[in-house]
């Protein structure tokens, strides 16, 4: 039978708001504890110390709002979240919002309310309700991904991320490219990824054809099943590793060699990305270290002490087999 504060009230002859005293160790008269713990002991109640945890002056979880669970980079961020926050004693109370901004809003509001101890949160927009939200309340909150001076950021500089795999790969030679990308409304990767390569491309004289797909996979192959039962390009950017990992899948069923036929490439750096054969040309994010990195900050705010605006990680350019060498 459970046994709720209501019944364990009752039965002690004192007050609900009492048994909540006892439970969250705040004062109350000897003969009045005495009479609950008789009670508790009577049933074995074991109180629910999560609930306990978030109504405390001093919760011990922390918020981690994300947009979706099957995406590599938000979980790699969640290892390094987790593993950072643990060294402080602090737990994850994880949301996950299948990418919905309205249901964003709303979670943001319910860690609030709860009184977590900070929130973290992995969006893919960062609104103006976002920094209303930011900065209306004293729970320290920070956002991954995204550019916005009005609140606390951890993230990278896309465009130069683009910049880079493209520099890397002008070497190639390769002359018809296509970058498949997704909506806009993403601006890091939307915007500023694609731009990195589509503007470095074209400075060198080389025009890019623009595909858009999404980040799931699913999507990602049956772009690629399309744009690749004829190949208009020698080499394909995607602008993740999951999206690279589609057009993988759709390559192989149309029996392409890649890194021969066509050639592939991405961004992220995904610990499962070097599961992929050939091995994939790619931009490592570094994802665990940013988990880690906005995971010591927060906990620096929680701390009340200063920390940077806009903190950006640095990204490296990964060499493999995926794209030819047109030049030898």
């Amino acid at each position: 039978m459970k046994v709720t504060i209501k019944q364990i009230a009752s039965e002690s002859g004192v007050s609900s708001s009492t048994v909540s005293r006892y439970l969250n160790q705040g004062y109350v008269s000897d003969a009045a504890a005495k009479k609950i713990a008789a009670v508790i002991k009577k049933y074995n109640y074991i109180p629910n110390s999560f609930a306990r945890n978030l109504k405390a002056e001093e919760s011990s979880y922390v918020g981690v709002i994300i947009p979706r669970m099957d995406l590599p980079s938000v979980m790699e961020k969640l290892d390094g979240i987790d593993c950072e926050l643990r060294k402080h004693g602090l737990q994850i109370l994880l949301i996950n919002t299948e990418l919905d901004d309205q249901r964003e809003i709303n979670s943001l509001y319910s860690l609030v309310q709860n009184n977590v101890a900070g929130i973290i949160v992995l969006s893919s927009n960062v609104t103006s309700e976002h920094c209303s939200i930011s900065k209306e309340h004293s729970i320290p909150i920070i956002f991954v991904g995204q550019n916005n001076n009005h609140v606390y950021t951890v993230g990278h500089d896309n465009y130069l991320a683009g910049k880079q795999l493209a520099e890397a790969l002008l070497s190639y030679e390769h002359k018809s490219i296509t970058f498949l990308g997704v909506a806009e409304q993403n601006i890091p990767v939307g915007v500023q990824r694609k731009r990195g390569v589509v503007e470095t491309f074209e400075e060198s004289g080389v025009s890019v054809q623009e595909v858009q797909t999404s980040f799931t996979l699913d999507d990602a192959y049956e772009t690629g099943l399309k744009i690749l039962k004829k190949p208009e390009s020698s080499l394909y950017v995607a602008a993740t590793d999951q999206i690279a990992a589609g057009l993988y899948n759709a390559a192989q069923e149309l029996d392409l060699a890649i890194g021969k036929e066509i050639s592939i490439a991405g961004f992220g750096g995904y610990n499962t990305s070097r599961y992929l054969f050939p091995l994939l040309t790619t931009v490592d994010f570094h994802h665990r270290d940013v988990g880690r990195t906005v995971a010591k900050l927060l906990y620096d705010r929680i701390n009340f002490k200063e920390i940077p605006k806009d903190v950006k990680i640095e990204t490296s350019v990964k060499i493999g087999n995926s794209v030819a060498n047109l030049a030898h």
